[in-house]
């Protein structure tokens, strides 16, 4: 195993770096669809490209770096992992709404209850199934056409997409310390489901180490750019007749940053390495570690760029402020990080 990026997954992040040089949610959208990205990691039977999830770190990892506003994450990444994992047939309802991701066709957002972030059931009779509860905080379904819902049963989970715009689906938005990741709650009122399916609780957990490590690449895309942003600024900027680069305290922060982001990064890889070739003995703790080390990442990274970029960092003209709100929302969003240090501890002791 090489923790390496190959010389296809980064000229792919410098096709997707080159044609969103100026990220915009619509836009991003439509170009990320052109460009294949959708179904990077998608198998062909469902219209995909067939890739690895190596391959979709790639995309996320630039993207992560773009800061981009697009529902590309909780559409791919949240939904797009679950609906992978079910692996359903191709003609099958799940198998369509699978394909429509892979060609940028339908916008979807996740719907997985957590405890005490609400709660929601699927009820299944004669052969109909119905969505009702609540979840306090859904990403991007204010601008989903699709709900994913996923729900545990006794005999598993139940996974079921709903019509977004189905009467019964109320959709208030809420204020999001990151606005270029809109978050909502959204609550069923008996909402007939356009399909549904029961899969073993399994298929939830590998969905659950895929996801982990996307969102560790995504955070190390946030953290690359701010060092690289820093040390642009730290060999420009001037004081006392020296580029403040040349000062220790700004080198060791700077050093400190690197070490960071590169061990984060071949964390991910390592996860996504696990996660492609099954090892299922190893494949949840490389993710928690993934997952862990990113996030760590991601806040050392924002915090010192700032920081080194002194009063004009503090502004909100400048962008450091927004990669800032993205790492410590991601890290409050998907679970704590002494949740993925208790995963990794429980597995070693």
């Amino acid at each position: 195993m090489t923790l390496e990026w190959t010389a296809e997954q980064r000229d792919i992040a410098e096709a997707v770096r080159e044609a969103l040089a100026v990220p915009d949610g619509e836009a991003s959208w439509r170009v990320l669809a052109q460009l294949g990205c959708h179904g990077v990691a998608v198998p062909e039977q469902y219209d995909g490209a067939g890739g690895t999830l190596k391959d979709l770190c790639a995309v996320v990892t630039e993207l992560g770096r773009l800061l981009d506003p697009s529902p590309f994450f909780s559409t791919v990444v949240l939904c797009g992992s679950v609906l992978v994992e079910m692996a359903p047939e191709p003609s099958e309802p799940m198998g369509r709404a699978l394909a429509d991701i892979a060609r940028g066709a339908v916008r979807m957002a996740l719907v997985r209850p957590t405890p005490g972030r609400g709660e929601v059931s699927v009820t299944v009779v004669d052969g109909r199934a119905t969505v009702s509860g609540s979840m306090d905080v859904v990403v991007d379904a204010e601008r989903a056409n699709v709900l994913l819902v996923a729900a545990d049963s006794g005999d598993g989970a139940v996974i079921a997409t709903v019509d977004a715009h189905e009467p019964g689906v109320v959709c208030t938005p809420r204020e999001s310390l990151d606005p270029s990741r809109p978050l909502a709650s959204v609550r069923f009122e008996d909402v007939a489901a356009t399909a549904f399916t029961t899969v073993p609780a399994t298929v939830l957990h590998r969905a659950d180490e895929t996801v982990a490590t996307l969102i560790a690449a995504e955070q190390v895309g946030c953290a690359r750019f701010c060092l690289d942003t820093a040390v642009e600024y730290a060999t420009t900027r001037r004081q006392f007749g020296r580029a403040i680069g040349s000062f220790q305290a700004i080198k060791h922060k700077l050093v400190d940053v690197y070490v960071a982001v590169e061990l984060a990064e071949a964390t991910v890889l390592d996860a996504a390495d696990a996660v492609d070739s099954r090892r299922t003995d190893d494949g949840p703790e490389a993710a928690a570690v993934a997952r862990f080390l990113s996030a760590k990442a991601a806040n050392v990274a924002t915090a010192e760029a700032i920081q080194v970029h002194g009063g004009i960092g503090f502004t909100w003209e400048h962008p450091l402020h927004r990669y800032f709100r993205r790492a410590r929302s991601t890290e409050m969003l998907f679970g704590s990080v002494e949740s993925n240090v208790d995963r990794v501890a429980v597995s070693v002791l």
